[in-house]
Order: C-alpha cells, then sequence, then structure tokens
C-alpha cells in the first residue's frame, strides 16, 4: 500500500502553496474531491485565456493557461443516432494527457462539467467552438442551450449546407467567424454576415466585390482569389470611404491574366514609403521582404498595402493605419 499523506489536515494556507506546484491536469483533477478542494483551487486565481470546443464525433473541451493545455472528451463512448446533451443525465469525462477517465466525487451532467471548469478556471468570456466532420450525431438546440455564447466560432466545409445553417442560425452574433463554405444560394443570405461587425472574419469561399464592399469586420482574411480589377476597384472605394471599421484583410489576386508590375494599382495614387517605414511594418506584423506602397483615404487615413509575388497569384496584406 503506497504512503499517503494527510494533505487535507493542514491550514487552508498551506494546502494552497502544496497545489501551486500541481499542473493543470492534477489541479483539476484535484478540484473535483470535494466542494472545498473546488474552492481552494479556485483561489488560486488561474484564468483561462481560452476554452476551445471541437465538436465532431465526440466533444473535446480545451482549456487554454498559460503554456498548459488541458483536454477532455465526452461522448466518445456513445453510439446513438442522435445525442441530446442532456442537463441532467451524468456522462464520463476522459483525459486526453492522462488516457484515462476523470472521476468526479458526485455523478456531473455535461453541463456540471462545464460549470466546474469555468468556476476552477475563472473562464471569463465565451469558448471558441469548432464544428468538424461527424458532429451531425448531436441534437443542435441541445448544443446551443449547453455552449449558450461563442467567441469564435468555426465551421468547417466538411458539413453540408443544411448543418452549416443550422449552426449559423443557432449561434449567432460570435465575436469572430471562421466560415468555409458559403451554404447560401441567395447572395443576399450569405451578406447579412458580411455586414455583421465581427472582430475578425475568414471566409474560404468565392466573394465578389459588393461582397467586399459590404464587409463590416476590423480583420478579414479571403482564401480564395479575386481578379485585379475587383481589387482595383475596392481600393477605390475605399478611397472614398466605404469599410469603415476595417483595420487589416489579407487576400489573393489571381495573377493568370495580369501583366507584371502595378498595373492592379492602375488609376490609385500611391505615395513611396522609405526603407525604415517598411522596416517597421514588417517588424510589427512579421512578415517578410514584400513591395509596399501608401495610399490615403479622402479623410486623410492612410493604409499600407504588402504584396508579394507567388508567381500564379499576389498575396495582398492591407494594413490601416492609425
Amino acid at each position: 500500500m503506497e504512503p499517503t499523506f494527510p494533505l487535507f489536515r493542514l491550514p487552508e494556507n498551506v494546502i494552497i502553496e502544496v497545489i501551486k506546484n500541481l499542473s493543470i491536469d492534477p489541479l483539476f483533477e484535484f478540484s473535483l474531491i470535494s466542494t472545498k478542494t473546488k474552492t481552494v483551487a479556485a483561489s488560486l486565481g488561474r484564468t483561462a485565456h481560452a476554452v476551445r470546443f471541437t465538436i465532431f464525433r465526440d466533444v473535446d473541451v480545451t482549456v487554454f493557461y498559460g503554456s498548459c493545455i488541458m483536454s477532455l472528451t465526452f461522448y466518445n463512448d456513445s453510439f446513438d443516432a442522435l445525442i441530446h446533451l442532456d442537463s441532467n443525465q451524468p456522462i464520463s469525462a476522459h483525459s486526453v494527457n492522462e488516457n484515462r477517465l476523470v472521476r468526479s466525487s458526485t455523478p456531473f451532467s455535461f453541463n456540471n462539467w462545464l460549470d466546474h471548469i469555468q468556476s476552477v478556471f475563472c473562464c471569463n468570456k465565451p469558448p471558441n467552438v469548432i464544428f468538424w466532420h461527424g458532429n451531425e450525431r448531436f441534437e443542435m438546440e441541445s448544443l446551443k442551450n449547453a455552449i449558450k455564447s461563442v467567441d469564435h466560432l468555426v465551421v468547417f466545409e466538411h458539413n453540408t449546407e443544411f448543418r452549416i445553417r443550422e449552426v449559423l442560425e443557432h449561434f449567432k452574433n460570435p465575436n469572430e467567424l471562421t466560415l468555409e463554405r458559403n451554404p447560401y444560394e441567395e447572395a443576399c443570405e450569405v451578406q447579412k454576415f458580411f455586414i455583421q461587425n465581427y472582430n475578425n472574419l475568414v471566409f474560404r469561399d468565392d466573394v465578389s466585390l459588393d461582397d467586399i464592399l459590404l464587409i463590416n469586420s476590423e480583420r478579414v482574411e479571403l482564401s480564395r482569389p479575386i481578379s485585379q480589377k475587383q481589387f482595383n476597384r475596392f481600393l477605390k472605394h475605399w478611397i472614398c470611404g466605404s469599410n469603415p471599421r476595417l483595420q487589416y484583410m489579407n487576400l489573393f489576386i489571381d495573377t493568370t491574366d495580369l501583366i507584371r508590375g502595378n498595373v492592379h494599382l492602375k488609376g490609385i495614387e500611391c505615395m513611396e514609403m522609405s526603407e525604415e517605414s517598411m522596416k517597421e511594418i514588417r517588424q510589427n506584423h512579421g512578415i517578410d521582404d514584400n513591395d509596399m506602397v501608401q495610399i490615403r483615404r479622402k479623410e486623410g487615413t492612410t493604409a499600407v498595402i504588402a504584396m508579394k509575388d507567388c508567381e500564379t497569384f499576389l498575396y495582398v496584406r492591407f494594413y490601416v493605419l492609425n
């Protein structure tokens, strides 16, 4: 029989000094022993900088604290055709790091597990939620009731169009949205998302100039190449005042029919930049030796266009300077 140490006979301040040295997984398991251990663990004030839900054939909940990561898996032993995340039904949690079941002193439902994680790691903002291939086995309304609000919503292209629409309908108003596939036939439907004031928008399907001009997010990433004519027209609209919230955008320009040079900036009044200014942009944004020019909006705001020739396309970064 292994020797034991009577930790709970020590004063609370001593217990706190002992558990300060625990890594994230042992600390969480310590917090599950009793109400007292939960309170003591929470008193450390370890605040997770992010919590991520990955929903596919099971539900993976990952807590990020500093350089530490704790990952718990739920519903990986269920074979039900459609799973409802019942707030009253006890379920088990599996530790990915420890490769074993994690046990609580009393049976926990999925909601109980989430509440416990939130209390112990002082989770102050909504989780990031990823919908991966296979998530259809989870009933959407019960997912929404369990997760509630979302900080960053990611919907991968592996989902059916119906499932993508269902996700977007239930998880509205995230702070950030990554949408890999347009699930709508009518342009006006997907444009409802372009006009939202997200902090960050990543869109990996085709876009029109009208789509780009409707974007109301601060940071934007577009993955499908656009034409040099579309980019040229975007710049002219931006100079006249379009996209007032935009701070950064990256995109690709198809160069198949583009003559090398600055044809894509035809008609745009560009200002040359000093080597020192370009060096500062490269350092501040972690980019390599891109060609750069500066443009100015009519009301005085300036922006930098950084370009990198990648043979069949131009990689363009658009920075608005404050």
